[in-house]
């Protein structure tokens, strides 16, 4: 539900102009408010549930994100729904890093963790790719309002759930929430998605974005120095000194400007190159889901029988998806959906279904008991960041090819498509560059088999 919404809102946003009228830049915001207090608390929100306990942060998560769902879809002025996008990626912030540590707590490590991570790390990637499948069902049958009215019914569920399905935690009580550390990486990492976010709007030499890099890199700094003489800090050394873990979030962010690229200019180009519906478009996507789906439980199930080192298969997942990046440099105007995009979407979701489950098993191996939430926040918070630095980037250098193109008297849909060309070609350098990097992992030593304790059956 929550990385859904990453991707469902962006199909129903011609539909929310005309209805409400908003401007280019309130139209951005609908987006970016979400993204911003998102990435913004998700350390915030892992440390908390390590600290309060992963079920009660998680059924307020849930509680929180069911109500600005709500409160979304009756929104009646733009300045309403932006707010309420806010705090909806609050809500989230809580939401995410509490149900990740909930799978660690219930499975030790071991192959049936790996199993359950290889799960998790499948909905990611498909929860990304049915946002615009369903954005596209609801805007076209029902209206825009039911992409945010259609939390509501799945949030009432889970929150039904939870006593039945999750093990009670009762947090760290020896610990407590560093609140000068969070409140200084928290304006960092909101300085940094607010500076990434609106570099559409000033260049990324202006001294916006020169002043905004600027403040964030102060606070993070800060944010260190007061972590090194904390009682209790929100990010202990030993977590982000451990090798596979600082690699793993380091390769996260490289591969998350490769994916969340992939849904914002694949989308742009079927539906503004080759003028497919919102419906067509979102549909053309399922085969993508699919296979990232069936891949992801593959190298699962591979890593939990033959303990395949995860550097291996996140150099090799990266690669493949790479490939299938450079298959979209043969994507023209009126090109075929069976025989160009269609094979490319399949090769870039098996390289993603390969290299993320392994990434994620990296990432939060030899997380303590009080310390999954934390992690799972981290991970989180890595691919957020990725994501929002790799649109901004190849953004900017697919609208500058696009005005290049268009400035020699080309077409404005071949001049769209040469645009995207180039930033499918960044893509695929960043997730060559994740492959290069994968052996910084160094070797995961499995741990053995153990039964989880019976209060977690």
């Amino acid at each position: 539900m929550v990385i859904l919404d990453d991707t469902i809102v962006n199909v129903a946003l011609p539909s929310i102009r005309a209805d409400l009228g908003l401007s280019e830049q309130g139209l951005a915001w609908i987006v970016d408010a979400y993204l911003l207090a998102f990435g913004g608390f998700l350390l915030v929100g892992g440390r908390a549930a390590d600290l309060l306990g992963r079920r009660r942060m998680f059924a307020a998560g849930v509680a929180l994100f069911t109500l600005f769902s709500l409160v979304c879809g009756l929104a009646g002025i733009g300045g309403v729904l932006v707010g309420a996008r806010g705090l909806q990626g609050f809500a989230g912030a809580i939401l995410s890093p509490a149900a990740l540590a909930i799978v660690l707590a219930t499975f030790p490590e071991g192959p049936d963790r790996t199993k359950a991570l290889g799960i998790w790390a499948g909905l990611t990637g498909v929860a990304a790719a049915t946002g615009v499948v369903l954005g596209g069902a609801i805007v076209e049958l029902l209206g825009w309002r039911w992409v945010f009215f259609v939390n509501v019914p799945i949030g009432l569920a889970a929150l039904a759930l939870v006593r039945r399905a999750i093990p009670r935690s009762a947090g760290h009580r020896d610990g407590a929430l560093d609140v000068l550390g969070a409140v200084t990486v928290t304006a960092g990492l909101l300085a940094l998605v607010a500076t990434v976010i609106e570099t559409h709007t000033h260049g990324w030499l202006s001294a916006w974005t020169l002043g905004g890099f600027a403040l964030a890199i102060l606070l993070f700094a800060a944010f260190a120095l007061r972590e090194r003489r904390a009682t209790c800090p929100l990010v202990p050394f030993a977590v982000v000194r451990r090798r596979a873990t600082a690699a793993a979030n380091g390769l996260m962010l490289t591969a998350a400007g490769a994916l969340f690229a992939l849904f914002f200019f694949l989308t742009l180009y079927m539906q503004v190159v080759q003028g497919w519906s919102a419906l067509r478009t979102g549909l053309s996507y399922v085969p993508f889901s699919l296979t990232l789906a069936v891949a992801s439980a593959l190298v699962a199930r591979a890593m939990a029988r033959w303990r395949i080192q995860p550097r291996l298969l996140i150099a090799t997942g990266s690669l493949i998806a790479a490939g299938g990046f450079l298959l979209m440099l043969r994507l023209e105007p009126g090109g075929s959906y069976a025989g160009e995009l269609l094979p490319a979407l399949m090769v870039v979701a098996t390289g993603l279904g390969f290299a993320f489950v392994p990434l994620t098993t990296a990432a939060t191996g030899g997380a303590g008991e009080h310390a999954g939430g934390l992690v799972s926040g981290l991970l989180t918070t890595s691919q957020q960041i990725g994501g929002a630095l790799g649109i901004a980037v190849l953004v900017t250098l697919a609208s500058d090819r696009t005005a290049h193109l268009l400035a020699e008297g080309a077409a404005r849909a071949d001049a769209l498509a040469g645009g995207f060309h180039l930033a499918f070609l960044a893509a695929a350098g960043l997730l060559v560059a994740a492959a290069a990097l994968a052996p910084l992992l160094g070797r995961v030593t499995p741990a053995p088999a153990r039964p989880a304790r019976p209060a977690e059956r």
